[in-house]
């Protein structure tokens, strides 16, 4: 007889199982748990319980998901199984599979905190979010769970920078750090940076200048690369640029962190915070006496032995500080570092080599499509409704959105063949394509960075709204540092409204992206050597604290 869940006093082996599941003995609680199959009988929970050992094991996910299939035939109405099945299946990339599930597990529990994160998540993956209600609905069933989000993931969802931080505590690991023995003064400050992003990743895009313009004399420089991409041009950079390079790869936090302490790092520089293969618990460890989160999250880490956030006065503005659990260290201008050694995209003319129409005004978004909601939609489709002759090159990322960018476009009141879908591309060839743009059009409460400047650096306007959070003020601090301070607006109204005006007014438009392509020279944005001096005082006076 199938029982969906079972007595543990009438199953010893399950019980047993389940025992060594949670003291982390996997191969005992896998042998214990088939046992209990064969002898005490089946049950959705046991073969839930079996799928969740095997996904914890190397290699073994795909026997996880075959598990996690049988659980949920058994149980076929229980929220849990089924959201835990797109879990599994999200593991191994199938996605679209995955939503279906977690859509199956929210309509039997609109609460389901298993299922609530990753629903929202791969809604705007695909773009299969229904409308801002739907959104709101679901975000608010999350907070109100009391569960942790990821991080990254909830800084598209809302602007808010208390419950940013709020959220950032919960998600930090609570670990205690045993005291750093002190080291004598060094010739010269070490600096660590730690990261995985040491390869093809915007990160690097951002901070090739200062890796060539970093000064050697008064700093050396530890590198900890958590996933080394070897064949890339960036991973031969850094190589070169290190003094000391460690691959930590297949080291444990422990084991890391006694690394760099054994190196008597100064500052330990964190340029990943909360994203995809991060280690903030290298950082709860302490590896330094000054550790610093810059670049690679836009906001707070929540950390408690996080001791700095790199910022300026527009992503943090004087008197937001308390919305932030590191001391604020502010750059004269952008916090953000640019490559200016990099090589000018092409100019306009080529319009026709990536697929795009010579006679239309051409609005874009590069942004990737988890920062695309309803409200940035929604004030596209209104830009497009009013200005008939343009279109909107969207980037889609690997994924078909075909279908999905068609729906959105006929709910707008839009033909959907003025909505270009296109997708990846190596860095020149990208700029080379945002060059053609006539204008380009940012996301919300997580809006362009790295996007952005791209853009400018391209010679292309960046239109963008000013929120209330790091991640939504990043691209006006980038306008302002760019010299073009008016593309950053404050209201949905005023964006829509400027948008429309400078597609109906060539000459202004031209003659502001005259002034964006003169800027790439005179700008403080792209002035890299400036930069990294400033950055550099920043490190010594942290040092010196």
């Amino acid at each position: 007889m199938t029982v969906a869940f079972p007595q543990e006093a009438a199953r010893p082996l399950y019980a047993a199982a389940i025992a060594s599941m949670k003291r982390g003995d996997l191969a005992t609680a896998e042998r214990l748990m088939r046992q209990s199959l064969e002898t005490e009988g089946e049950s959705a929970l046991s073969r839930h319980y079996l799928a969740h050992m095997l996904a914890a094991l190397p290699d073994r996910v795909e026997e996880a998901i075959a598990q996690q299939r049988r659980a949920l035939a058994l149980a076929p109405d229980h929220p849990v199984f089924c959201a835990a099945l797109g879990l599994r299946l999200e593991d191994v990339g199938e996605d679209r599979e995955a939503l279906y599930h977690l859509e199956r597990a929210l309509s039997l529990d609109p609460a389901c905190a298993l299922a609530l994160p990753w629903a929202l998540r791969l809604r705007r993956r695909f773009l299969r979010w229904q409308d801002e209600a739907q959104e709101r609905g679901s975000l608010a069933a999350l907070l109100a769970s009391g569960h942790a989000v990821d991080p990254l993931m909830l800084l598209s969802y809302i602007d808010d920078p208390a419950i940013q931080l709020a959220n950032a505590r919960r998600m930090a690991p609570k670990l205690t750090a045993t005291p750093l023995e002190p080291h004598p003064p060094h010739d010269r400050i070490r600096i660590g940076y730690f990261s995985a992003d040491f390869g093809e990743h915007a990160t690097m895009h951002l901070m090739e200048g200062l890796f060539r313009n970093h000064d050697k004399a008064r700093f050396a420089f530890y590198v900890y690369d958590f996933r080394p991409q070897v064949q890339s041009r960036q991973h031969r950079l850094i190589r070169d640029f290190a003094d000391v390079y460690r691959d930590v790869r297949a080291m444990s936090s422990a084991e890391t962190a006694a690394l760099a302490r054994r190196d008597q790092l100064d500052i330990a520089v964190d340029l990943k915070g909360m994203t995809l293969d991060s280690r903030p618990e290298l950082f709860a460890l302490r590896m330094a006496p000054v550790q610093i989160s810059f670049l690679g999250f836009p906001g707070s880490s929540g950390i408690a032995q996080v001791d700095y956030l790199i910022a300026d006065a527009v992503t943090v503005p004087e008197g937001e500080e308390r919305h932030y659990s590191e001391t604020i260290l502010r750059m004269p201008a952008c916090y953000q570092p640019n490559d200016n050694g990099r090589p000018l995209p092409a100019t306009r003319g080529l319009r026709a080599a990536f697929g795009l129409p010579e006679d239309r005004f051409i609005f874009a978004s590069f942004n990737h499509p988890h920062k695309v909601g309803p409200q940035e939609m929604g004030a596209w489709m209104e830009i497009l409704r009013q200005v008939p002759e343009a279109v909107l090159l969207f980037y889609t990322g690997k994924n078909d959105l075909r279908p999905e960018l068609a729906r959105h476009a006929r709910s707008g009141g839009v033909d959907p063949n003025r909505i270009i879908a296109c997708g990846p591309l190596p860095q020149s060839a990208h700029l080379d394509r945002v060059a053609q743009v006539d204008l380009c059009l940012d996301c919300f409460a997580y809006n362009a960075h790295t996007t952005a400047s791209d853009a400018l650096w391209a010679g292309v306007p960046h239109l963008t709204l000013c929120g209330d959070q790091f991640a939504a003020r990043v691209a006006t601090s980038i306008l302002a540092a760019g010299g073009v301070p008016e593309l950053s607006v404050r209201t949905r109204d005023d964006f829509v409204s400027t948008a429309v005006a400078l597609a109906r007014d060539p000459a202004r438009l031209q003659t502001l992206r005259q002034r964006v392509v003169d800027n790439r020279k005179g700008s403080a944005l792209f002035d890299t050597q400036t930069w990294t001096r400033q950055y550099e005082a920043l490190l010594s006076a942290a040092h010196a604290s």
